[in-house]
């Protein structure tokens, strides 16, 4: 990271061979969205966890221990967390990464535009949260078919697909989907295929 002008502001060591660095981008980014794409971005390009690249995903505290049931030692008691590096320098690539990143998210919207289509809407029949639909047992942890029957519930009560498609991609880790472009393109399409598909109610 370092030779590629990605300076850490700060190394733990989290368990024996497993680190968390933290980048200091030089200013607050109090998009949430924008820092998440930050952060999956790098991850992407140095081989970090994409699960714990999110604007709201906190390091440990170097001196406390990993209490992870799965990172005890041989001894059974659980490491403790190592500070290796604090300088809490802004990293040389900053500027030009921030601006790589705007780049890209804004090349991956307006390649998908969103189109709305108005719904008529009822407060008998509130909006349900996305996380519900993710941990209700009717889709057996099948996230695929849990947002895309969130989305056909969501567009029955008016949203657009412009919202449809941006909760379904602040709601969870879609790292697994590939780059950000692909993420969004299946957000897209299954907020597109639900705003077509659902049924207004009466």
């Amino acid at each position: 990271m370092t030779d590629t002008g990605f300076q850490p502001a700060l190394v733990v060591e989290t368990s024996p061979g497993n680190f968390q660095t933290w980048l200091n981008h030089g200013r607050i980014v109090s998009d949430h969205t924008f820092s998440t794409q930050a952060a999956k971005e790098l991850a992407r390009r140095f081989g970090g966890d994409p699960s714990s690249a999110d604007w709201r995903h906190f390091g440990r505290l170097a001196g406390f221990t990993n209490q992870k049931p799965k990172r005890r030692l041989r001894n059974g008691l659980a490491p403790f967390v190592r500070l290796h590096r604090s300088e809490g320098r802004t990293y040389d690539a900053a500027h030009e990464f921030l601006k790589e990143v705007k780049s890209l998210a804004e090349k991956a919207v307006a390649e998908h535009p969103a189109r709305t289509t108005p719904r008529s809407s009822s407060n008998q029949n509130p909006l349900r949260p996305l996380t519900e639909f993710h941990g209700d047992p009717r889709y057996d942890r099948d996230l695929h078919r849990a947002d895309m029957a969130w989305s056909l519930h969501a567009a029955s009560r008016g949203l657009s697909e412009q919202q449809i498609r941006n909760e379904i991609l602040h709601a969870r880790d879609l790292s697994k989907k590939g780059r950000l472009e692909r993420q969004i393109d299946y957000a897209e399409r299954t907020a597109i295929k639900a705003v077509t598909s659902a049924q207004p109610l009466r």
